[in-house]
């Protein structure tokens, strides 16, 4: 199974973006694997930077982590979803997420899926990108799991809790705490990754851990019990796709066709199509009842889910005030140092408009 960690560390990912751009004549992409045997061609092609993108002799290069929503990328590339839409894409497969932004920001993929809050540092480090798309939005796939004894949030007050500093698991805690008059003083706090706590709170070493899936459900089947989720916080947590300017620039109607093979596979997908879930089981090397079981922790999104979260609003069903929230966190975390100006212009919904 491919497994990720979700970490918004933006300053670290800079700075490997700065190292990998000082090597840009190396075409190298060590450490980065990709499905269906695409990495090697994909990093060679993505060089044409003006040419257009999407032909055969140059697809456009989707770096994918793994994740729920992100895995019906490979229900539509291995059923030929793009190429009867007339676009070729290349999915270049990035195990660890934070080398998929390194390789974004860097220019050595054309398109991205990246978290929401995964694109606000970035605009203030003059990253030229759209973000085009909203692929799915956790619905269950992430949360706080309790011991024998904890019923409630105020119950965690002298509690020992654990996640990771930094992650959208860590923002997920402090929005629940502040929204139940409580501040991570009010815990006992314990800076621990995902694939620690898991672990740490199944041996009873620890009272709570935020934690997102498979590790959430395997805390769970050994006993614990879940006591809030993203089910109670749709659009806390929202995974999408990026596009870098210069290839909208050049290649506007190829990601006008990308764009529409999502909606298309999206279809497909609600429609549980054998061989579109089939080729993303494939794709992610997970069973079938993996992939339904962590496919139940997202909502996808269709096109008209999509044209209602890209519009102005003010609560977590709008892109926008996710984004605005998401970049009020990393302040407050210290991990950006403003807020960058005009944020929600990184948004660009023609593309959704104009899929048929």
């Amino acid at each position: 199974m491919k497994k990720i960690k979700r970490s918004i560390s933006i300053l670290l990912i800079a700075m490997m973006a700065l190292v990998m751009l000082g090597g840009c004549g190396n075409n190298s992409t060590s450490g980065n694997s990709t499905a269906n045997g695409d990495s090697a061609k994909a990093t060679e092609k993505t060089a044409d930077a003006g040419e257009a993108k999407g032909t055969e002799s140059n697809p456009f290069i989707l770096g994918v982590s793994p994740m729920s929503g992100w895995y019906a990328w490979y229900g539509v590339k291995d059923t030929g979803i793009f190429e009867q839409n007339g676009v070729y894409v290349d999915l270049q497969f990035f195990p660890v997420y934070s080398d998929s932004l390194t390789a974004f920001y860097s220019g050595q993929v054309d398109g991205i899926c990246i978290a929401a809050s995964d694109a606000v540092a970035p605009v203030n480090e003059g990253v030229d990108f759209k973000v085009v798309l909203v692929n799915d939005n956790s619905y269950g796939a992430d949360g706080i799991v309790v011991q024998d004894g904890i019923n409630s949030i105020e119950d965690l007050k002298g509690k020992t809790v654990a996640t990771e500093v930094g992650t959208l698991e860590h923002m997920f805690l402090l929005k629940i705490l502040e929204e139940n008059n409580m501040t991570v003083d009010d815990v006992n706090f314990v800076n621990m990754t995902i694939n620690d706590a898991g672990p740490a709170f199944i041996a009873g070493s620890i009272d709570a851990a935020v934690l997102w899936e498979p590790t959430l459900s395997t805390a769970i089947g050994a006993g614990g019990k879940l006591l809030y989720s993203t089910k109670e916080e749709p659009g806390l947590i929202p995974d999408t796709l990026a596009v870098r300017q210069e290839v909208l620039d050049s290649s506007s109607d190829a990601v006008q066709k990308i764009v529409a093979s999502w909606f298309d596979g999206v279809e497909k997908l609600n429609a549980r199509d054998d061989d579109f879930i089939q080729a993303i089981c494939d794709g992610a090397e997970l069973t079938r009842d993996d992939y339904m079981t962590m496919l139940d922790g997202v909502t996808i999104f269709d096109k008209a889910k999509n044209e209602e979260t890209f519009k102005d609003g003010d609560d977590y069903t709008y892109l926008s005030y996710t984004l605005q929230k998401s970049a009020e966190f990393l302040l407050s975390t210290k991990m950006i140092n403003e807020i960058p100006d005009a944020l929600s212009s990184i948004l660009d919904d023609t593309y959704i408009k104009g899929a048929e």
